[in-house]
């Protein structure tokens, strides 16, 4: 296996692994019905924080022991293959983006309309902090569903290659 297929896999495991605890912790917190509580932003920044930390430690050591384990050839060499692959699996990645963002951008419109009924009213579901962390969260997620597609992609386009 080539260091980069090593590193692309390197990728999944960390979103998959980190940032899957960290999103099912937020989305558990959330389902609880802890928006309206006042140490949710604070809870919420901590744990970011501590997989933020966690995922950069495990993808260093990762990548250091794939380092180790390939040659240097494999190392240095990228053929028009590899750049094909990459070059593809980037372009769905975004496309996935751009459509999160706008899928996302219409939902936060929506619920700028209801207004008061769902952020901080007498039956609202959360307060106007916990929204923009909840929103914050949700668009860390986008991010990190786009960057395992492309891993993802890459990965299955260089396997198909071979």
């Amino acid at each position: 296996m080539s260091f980069r297929e090593k590193h692309l896999w390197i990728s999944i495991i960390g979103a998959v692994g980190v940032w899957g605890f960290y999103f099912w912790s937020v989305g558990t917190r959330v389902a609880r019905g802890e928006l309206r509580a006042d140490d949710f932003a604070g809870d919420i920044g901590g744990l970011f924080f501590l997989c933020l930390v966690g995922v950069v430690v495990l993808e260093i050591v990762l990548t250091l022991i794939a380092t180790a384990t390939t040659s240097k050839v494999d190392k240095t060499s990228r053929d028009e293959r590899e750049i094909g692959a990459a070059l593809k699996g980037s372009h769905v990645a975004l496309m996935t983006l751009t459509a999160l963002i706008m899928v996302l951008a219409l939902l936060v419109y929506l619920g700028g309309l209801v207004g008061g009924n769902l952020v901080e009213g007498r039956a609202g579901y959360t307060t106007d902090v916990n929204a923009m962390v909840l929103l914050a969260n949700v668009l860390v997620a986008c991010l990190v569903l786009a960057e395992t597609i492309r891993a993802g992609v890459t990965l299955a386009l260089l396997k198909g290659l071979r």
